[in-house]
């Protein structure tokens, strides 16, 4: 099994995270989009490295240093004006920092503690399926209501407590998620926005590469980022069939990055009475 490394050993005119960073978003943008007229004959799908550079206010030249990896610390002035030109999101740019900074060390083996206050927290919500989730997609503590809508996890070993080699690995997610690859595209973009500026081996991605599953590499290799969001899951559950759920992650406070995901469903609704039933009190 080959390692996988976070972050490779830096080598001048070697491309860096930021410059794949920066070429795939690029390539994601078009002229219109960013309020520039689209010639005659043009053929390239995205930016040109100039356009980038003039909407960023920095010479063709620098730009191109860093899409070559010849250039790896610029300002974080330009680096705010690489984010505005290539139209990143509050994630994006958060990551664009990140992998730009000083190296930090690797994440460590074992998941975080759950805090105390968190685990009264998840006891509390009793109709709502929610589970504490540290950065590496390691569920840490989970009430009987996402036992029952995702997995028992409780009956899993605690290194395959993660959502990531879930959505990936099991057989069983593919049947669960009506939207499965999105679920499964999300959580490696979730892994990379964790791993950002990290250095040496990684353990999970390293199973997660070796599994053979295509859609991880294709997954990694766009280099999209997600942090804690919002938005809805569309389930098959095999006893209640067809359901759908809002979820929301909130980031709880500590160097950990631990986050409380809860899924809700409006009142009336067919979830609503289905999860009153079976976990209200």
């Amino acid at each position: 099994m080959t390692a996988f490394r976070t972050t490779a050993t830096p080598t001048a005119g070697v491309p860096t995270e930021l410059a794949r960073f920066l070429r795939t978003r690029r390539a994601r943008l078009t002229p219109e989009c960013v309020g520039l007229p689209r010639t005659a004959g043009r053929r390239l799908t995205g930016l040109r490295r100039a356009e980038v550079a003039a909407l960023a206010g920095i010479s063709p030249e620098y730009y191109t240093r860093l899409e070559q990896g010849r250039q790896r610390r610029p300002s974080p002035e330009v680096l705010d004006a690489l984010a505005t030109a290539l139209r990143l999101d509050a994630d994006g740019r958060g990551h664009l920092h990140r992998i730009t900074a000083r190296p930090t060390p690797p994440v460590p083996s074992a998941p975080p503690e759950a805090p105390q206050a968190a685990l009264d927290l998840l006891r509390a919500l009793t109709v709502w399926p929610a589970y504490l989730v540290d950065p590496m997609r390691s569920v840490l503590a989970w009430n009987a209501a996402a036992a029952w809508l995702v997995t028992d996890f409780g009956a899993l070993p605690p290194h395959r407590r993660n959502l990531a080699w879930f959505a990936l690995c099991d057989p069983r997610a593919k049947e669960l998620y009506a939207d499965w690859e999105a679920v499964a595209r999300g959580n490696v973009h979730r892994l990379r926005n964790a791993l950002a500026g990290r250095t040496g081996e990684e353990p999970l991605l390293t199973e997660l590469s070796a599994s053979g599953d295509e859609l991880f590499t294709d997954a990694w290799n766009e280099h999209e980022v997600r942090g804690p969001n919002t938005g809805h899951k569309r389930l098959n559950h095999p006893e209640a069939g067809p359901l759908t759920l809002a979820y929301t992650g909130y980031l709880l406070p500590g160097p950990e990055r631990i986050e409380l995901v809860v899924m809700t469903a409006p009142e009336g609704s067919r979830e609503h009475t289905l999860l009153q039933d079976l976990f209200g009190r």
